[in-house]
């Protein structure tokens, strides 16, 4: 199980739309204060809605199904995956552009001047794009034929939720432990992603394509 869970988390990790979000946020000159609402309504966002994926597909696909060899299932992970892998067709099909696509450019320029507590809610929205919902109902696909209790699977969904989220706290634990020179290291990493964030999105959905696909072969 840790093994389907951990590329998922990843492929979570490498999203570039709240990276960008959280870099905006650290190199506006506003402090750590809006960054680190964000960081906390993005993390409690993937955490929810991850669970609520799990309950509603434990309700919903799995009931009375095994953990394995349950073709229902294994069929619903192989046509996640195929959309998933598709998407990632139409962003690689897609002219190139030589930065970041429009919505993400003008997402990661509103986040800049918003307030402190709009921040938090940004966080905990982008939770809810179509990529981040695909990723949490690759995880409840997961947890929910598995039966857990409820501990053990609320310790696996904030872990996967921590992995997810590592590369928008990470920024931030970077910025206060180096302080002022540790902002030239964000602004070049910022400029990176700028400019490959559509190489990141296409790797991003084949590896939960590849991941879906595979797991729910062997379910069949």
């Amino acid at each position: 199980m840790i093994g389907q869970l951990l590329p998922l988390a990843i492929a979570g990790a490498l999203s570039s739309v709240p990276i960008a979000a959280v870099l905006t946020l650290l190199l506006g000159g506003r402090g750590l204060g809006p960054a680190v609402l964000f960081a906390v309504g993005s993390v409690t966002g993937v955490f929810v809605v991850t669970v609520a994926a799990t309950a509603l597909l434990g309700r919903v696909l799995v009931v009375d199904l095994p953990a394995t060899a349950s073709p229902g299932l294994g069929l619903g992970e192989c046509l996640l995956g195929v959309v998933s892998v598709v998407a990632a067709g139409v962003v690689f099909r897609r002219p190139a552009a030589a930065g970041p696509s429009r919505t993400s450019a003008l997402l990661t320029a509103a986040v800049g001047t918003v307030r402190p507590a709009v921040a938090l809610a940004v966080g905990a929205v982008l939770a809810l794009r179509p990529k981040a919902l695909l990723l949490a109902s690759g995880v409840g696909i997961v947890l929910a034929p598995a039966e857990l209790p409820a501990v053990p699977s609320t310790v696996l969904v904030g872990a996967s939720t921590l992995l997810m989220t590592a590369t928008v706290t990470g920024p931030i634990v970077f910025a206060l432990v180096g302080g002022e020179p540790a902002r030239a290291d964000l602004e070049r990493f910022r400029a990176w992603l700028r400019h490959n964030s559509r190489a990141v999105t296409v790797v991003v959905l084949v590896l939960v394509g590849a991941v879906l696909v595979g797991d729910g072969l062997g379910r069949l």
